[in-house]
């Protein structure tokens, strides 16, 4: 008899340990599951009714930008500027040719020259039309241009905003009706600029494959159609494999470079646009040159570093997919200029967002269920033996009372005996209340 007790409770442990084993092992997997942080990703596309105006760049070479007789007749930092780099004292060789320019002279230029020798703004672009209609967004406020200083052009950034500091939005009905599908047009009097189109504050770094180029030959007015479609996409911070970031990468990155190269050498950093008046205190601010000396190397250094600080992507990035058809047609001798048409794509938008590949809920409810299996933990259970434990001290209170209220005697009613007749039998019933 004691050995089959024996065997019974070997064979009863031994069944414990080997639940408990395959519980470990199958809540170790579960966590693991869970731990490793995998997102999906779903796209939806869409066709919104109202159109988000994206932010304009359009880059006009100094070559064409700048009133160079008036840079060179007038003695200003440019020349002080050209002979220390190329050791020349007369540098108007160098502005003959428009290939030398932007290599060469682009980079002696200091931000105030740029702001005093560049034409004006309205010499470019005078009004902006929106949708047929005669309102001009640039009167009323709505949009705006920020003149912005390159290394090698001039930076005018058409920005509408609304009083949140959001894209403007137009209605694509609006649009349609008014100017077969197109947002906005204005003109552009240049020979030659570099487009690209940006969400503000939520740039990428590498977005080179967004540049359009447009040129304009003397007697003719070009035509350029821009065709847009916005896609965006939203990713999770960390713990999540995405490891996004909620900050603004590309001004992050410039910033960076501009602060290492003033810092290094003095002046910044190639390639970057700042607006004119950001370094107003410092009228000889100009940009570095690669092709001078030995600042190709410190260039490297500091774009390395920058680089490392920007290495997690933006948890909202946005980019344009959009292509150019140009057309011309004949005008005034010297009278040449750029008709820019922005135009609502039928196109649908794109939006990718990232989701928990398995959340927080799925892992909490799947753990329960394994608890539950093993176990016969119900959180029902749980609840209801709480609450007794809870109220089993207010409950033996309360009994202690009652008792003493039943077991008090009633000595009026042991008194007062009444007569009742039994209808039945007929005979009188002495009938106790006691009773």
């Amino acid at each position: 008899m004691l050995i089959k007790m024996q065997r019974k409770t070997i064979l009863t442990t031994f069944i414990r340990i080997f639940c408990v084993v395959v519980f470990i092992f199958q809540f170790y997997l579960l966590t693991k599951d869970y731990l490793q942080f995998n997102v999906d990703k779903e796209v939806t596309n869409y066709i919104d009714d109202a159109i988000e105006i994206p932010e304009v760049h359009i880059a006009i070479p100094y070559y064409y930008a700048l009133d160079i007789n008036l840079l060179l007749n007038n003695k200003s930092s440019f020349h002080q500027a050209c002979r220390a780099f190329f050791n020349k004292d007369n540098c108007n060789n160098l502005v003959t040719d428009f290939a030398t320019f932007g290599k060469w002279v682009g980079h002696t230029l200091t931000l105030s020259d740029i702001a005093k020798y560049s034409y004006l703004t309205e010499t470019f672009i005078k009004k902006i039309y929106w949708s047929r209609s005669s309102e001009d967004p640039l009167k009323t406020g709505k949009c705006k241009i920020i003149r912005k200083a390159s290394s090698t052009t001039l930076v005018l950034v058409i920005r509408c905003v609304n009083s949140h500091g959001l894209p403007l939005k137009l209605s694509r009905a609006k649009a349609i009706i008014f100017n077969s599908n197109a947002l906005f047009n204005f003109t552009l009097n240049t020979t030659m600029m570099l487009m690209k189109l940006n969400y503000p504050g939520k740039a990428l770094i590498d977005d080179s494959s967004l540049h359009l180029v447009g040129f304009s030959t003397k007697g003719k007015q070009t035509w350029l159609g821009i065709r847009f479609t916005k896609h965006t996409e939203t990713s999770l911070p960390p713990p999540y494999k995405t490891m996004c970031r909620n900050y603004d990468r590309r001004k992050t990155f410039e910033d960076c470079l501009n602060a290492h190269s003033i810092e290094q050498t003095g002046m910044l950093f190639p390639g970057t646009a700042v607006s004119l008046d950001k370094y107003s205190t410092s009228s000889q601010m100009r940009f570095n040159s690669p092709f001078y000396g030995n600042s190709s190397s410190i260039i490297m250094k500091i774009y390395r570093q920058c680089q490392s600080v920007v290495t997690q992507q933006m948890c909202n990035m946005v980019r344009y997919s959009y292509r150019m058809v140009t057309s011309s047609q004949d005008i005034a001798q010297d009278g040449q200029k750029m008709r820019i048409f922005f135009t609502a794509t039928a196109e649908p938008g794109s939006l990718t967002e990232s989701k928990p590949d398995f959340p927080l809920s799925d892992y909490l409810i799947l753990s329960g269920s394994l608890f539950s299996t093993w176990f016969g933990i119900s959180i029902m259970g749980q609840l209801l033996a709480a609450s007794h434990l809870l109220c089993k001290p207010y409950r033996k209170s309360t009994d202690k009372v009652d008792f003493k209220t039943k077991i008090r005697p009633n000595r009026t009613a042991i008194n007062t005996i009444r007569p009742r007749y039994n209808k039945s039998h007929n005979n009188l019933t002495i009938i106790s209340p006691l009773a």
